[in-house]
């Protein structure tokens, strides 16, 4: 996997068509639940960015608020019939942590759909991740693209599994440091 492209941290106003742009995507941190803790809207698209407003990625505890999410954003929300509440897809971070503690095949590509938002996240953050963890995660990503079965890789590559869930941990708190959460 290449490294994504650089994109503005701000958004333009609304395209003509939002409902088909915007993409829902829940994140699954606490493992006791079935459902995600977390939502934001990525704006599909070449680069795919995050909503940034101030500096800063919003997130969301309940879907129903993503309309307020894109109002700070500065997005003209008016042609847009209802807020997106549909899960287009699940970056599940509680999973993810499990098979690499726990597995040696990811079926699911849940890992792969893990660490692809993350990454994303993490560059519209503009916080510089540090070299090692981005080696290991972008080359980790190239290799799920290709095959679900991970332990071997990891055995001829000399990386530890502990060394890919800190660079993932990493990720989750630059991405948190960047943040801010809307509950109302």
């Amino acid at each position: 996997m290449s490294e994504p492209k650089n994109f503005a941290t701000t958004l333009q106003t609304a395209n003509q068509n939002p409902e088909k742009l915007l993409w829902l995507f829940g994140f699954r941190i606490d493992p006791e639940t079935e459902i995600p803790n977390l939502y934001t809207l990525i704006v599909y698209g070449e680069q795919e960015p995050p909503l940034v407003a101030g500096g800063q990625l919003l997130f969301f505890n309940r879907p129903e608020l993503a309309i307020n999410a894109l109002q700070l954003c500065d997005i003209d929300v008016s042609e847009l019939k209802n807020s997106p509440t549909k899960i287009d897809a699940i970056c599940d971070i509680a999973e993810t942590l499990y098979l690499l503690d726990a597995e040696d095949f990811d079926e699911s590509a849940t890992i792969l759909n893990c660490l692809n938002p993350l990454l994303d996240l993490v560059k519209a953050t503009l916080i510089p991740m540090p070299t090692e963890y981005k080696r290991i995660l972008y080359h980790f990503a190239d290799h799920l693209n290709i095959e679900e079965e991970f332990a071997s890789f990891l055995d001829e590559e000399d990386i530890q599994r502990s060394e890919i869930v800190n660079a993932i941990l990493w990720c989750v708190g630059a991405i948190t440091a960047k943040s801010r959460l809307l509950t109302e």
